[in-house]
């Protein structure tokens, strides 16, 4: 008989702990609320047809045209964009998920940075308007790591956020897991930075066209390096086609038009067995003091000094390092 009460009573008492929680949870909970959304970002990203960002006072547009992506570059200009970077972006708006909300008062706007001074993201399918939302700070949970690391004895996973909000909406929510530093407004992060990419193994010889009688031509032959039917330094040689290897830029030229450079200050041809041929040209600019193009990248133009020093070299790099 006791334990039959004692049993009614211990399922009265979980009854009422449901109560309790069901009623917190729609009426009176913390984290989550009538206005709280599941889901703040819906998109068929193979539909975008448009991205703008707005991040103090920068303004970006991502546009589709014939299933190729292009960026703005200001004064009315396109450049072509890189399908990967605007995939990369799309997708790292897809992983916005709200944990919780943060405020509800306008107020607080201006504290959790999603006023006008967090980054402001529209995304279109065609000519309609998928997602505003206002990208606002950044921060880490340390509370939350530390949790990890007393209940797992090691070194706590680095936990992460960001504040959004829908941009005619007053709701603060709380991204777990959200890097909001990876929208970016920058153009050149969505354009095509490449100058090189080579397979050093590959490459049977590199022609460097210089002014006056300072050309050569470094060959491989039987695996061995040469130049003027000289032998090279080896580690000489194999730590500069590492060096140039993989070469990226981001100093973008648009300012300068395709028919003011014609005839290149500088040159070199790369020749890969397999594939075709590279042909890289400098520019001596009296602004930019260099500007170098890529046959790897025929749509860009770069002022990089630094790069056009370390692919330009004189042969004595190569056949006597000792005496440089």
């Amino acid at each position: 008989m006791l334990k039959n009460i004692s049993s009614i009573k211990l399922i009265g008492i979980l009854a009422g702990l449901v109560l309790i929680y069901l009623g917190f949870e729609y009426f009176g909970g913390k984290s989550r609320s009538k206005s709280f959304k599941e889901e703040l970002v819906s998109m068929d990203t193979a539909k975008v047809s448009k991205v703008i960002i707005d991040a103090k006072g920068e303004n970006l547009e991502l546009i589709k045209e014939n299933n190729a992506w292009k960026v703005s570059i200001g004064s009315g200009q396109y450049a072509e964009a890189q399908k990967s970077s605007v995939k990369s972006t799309l997708n790292s708006l897809l992983s916005v998920k709200p944990s919780r909300i943060a405020a509800k008062d306008p107020k607080k706007w201006k504290e959790y940075q999603v006023d006008s001074t967090g980054t402001r993201v529209q995304v279109f399918e065609g000519d309609k308007s998928t997602l505003d939302l206002v990208v606002g700070r950044f921060g880490f949970d340390q509370q939350a790591m530390q949790q990890q690391q007393m209940m797992g004895g090691g070194r706590g996973q680095q936990q992460f956020y960001s504040y959004v909000r829908l941009q005619n909406e007053d709701e603060v929510y709380v991204a777990d897991n959200f890097m909001g530093m990876s929208i970016n407004a920058d153009p050149s992060s969505y354009r095509n930075r490449k100058l090189l990419s080579l397979t050093t193994d590959s490459i049977s010889t590199i022609q460097y066209n210089y002014p006056g009688d300072s050309s050569f031509i470094l060959s491989k032959t039987n695996g061995k390096w040469s130049v003027f039917g000289n032998a090279t330094d080896s580690a000489a040689t194999v730590g500069y086609l590492n060096a140039i290897r993989y070469l990226n830029s981001s100093n973008f030229v648009d300012d300068v038009p395709d028919a003011a450079l014609i005839s290149p200050t500088v040159s070199m041809t790369i020749k890969q067995a397999g594939k075709a041929d590279i042909e890289i040209k400098a520019y001596q600019h009296p602004i930019h003091k260099w500007i170098i193009h890529s046959s790897e990248n025929s749509s860009s133009y770069f002022a990089d000094e630094a790069t056009v020093n370390k692919l330009f070299i004189g042969s004595e790099k190569l056949t006597n390092p000792r005496k440089e």
